[in-house]
């Protein structure tokens, strides 16, 4: 007996499958990262978490009927995580995760729930943030290398200037003969 497949379940199986691979993103301390999320679909999403596996219970963020959930939030994530798109346009459920740490470095899972689809869609983003100067320090350090740089220039042209100078005398002297 044949059984007759939708085209909803079909895009819907193809859209788990590419989702649950985890896609990886690399930040450096400081910086701010977009978790990206997308229902591809234009439905509004009447719910939305995102979670680590290691939070348990608590959530990155939880979104339901347009209001953020900060009592299960964790808070680690209170005043660092923001909707990318507030009003979820277009099934966009991104987050922005502001001011990383080495300490955000994890797997993290997004579950959107659409009033078409009765299953939750999952993706997993693969956030590393490496051991690295933060951005105030790796400008601290290339203004000093800025700095040395200048300093070594005015150097070599003071040598030069001298050198100039000193060889032009010499010059001098030895074309008059002597006194």
């Amino acid at each position: 007996m044949a059984t007759l497949i939708s085209a909803q379940h079909v895009f819907m199986f193809l859209w788990i499958i590419g989702s649950v691979a985890a896609e990886a993103f690399e930040a450096k301390p400081g910086e701010d990262v977009t978790l990206p999320c997308n229902s591809h679909t234009d439905a509004a999403v009447t719910k939305l978490v995102w979670s680590r596996p290691e939070l348990k219970g608590q959530y990155v963020v939880f979104f339901r009927n347009n209001m953020a959930d900060e009592n299960n939030q964790d808070q680690r994530y209170r005043g660092r995580v923001e909707l990318k798109d507030p009003e979820m346009k277009n099934g966009d459920a991104s987050v922005v995760l502001k001011n990383v740490t080495v300490n955000d470095t994890g797997t993290y899972q997004c579950r959107v729930t659409i009033p078409t689809m009765p299953k939750e869609l999952l993706r997993s983003v693969l956030l590393i943030v490496s051991k690295g100067p933060t951005k105030e320090e790796f400008e601290e350090k290339h203004r000093r290398k800025v700095g040395l740089g200048v300093g070594l220039g005015v150097g070599c042209l003071v040598v030069v200037v001298v050198g100039f100078a000193l060889g032009r005398f010499v010059f001098l002297k030895s074309q008059s003969g002597p006194l």
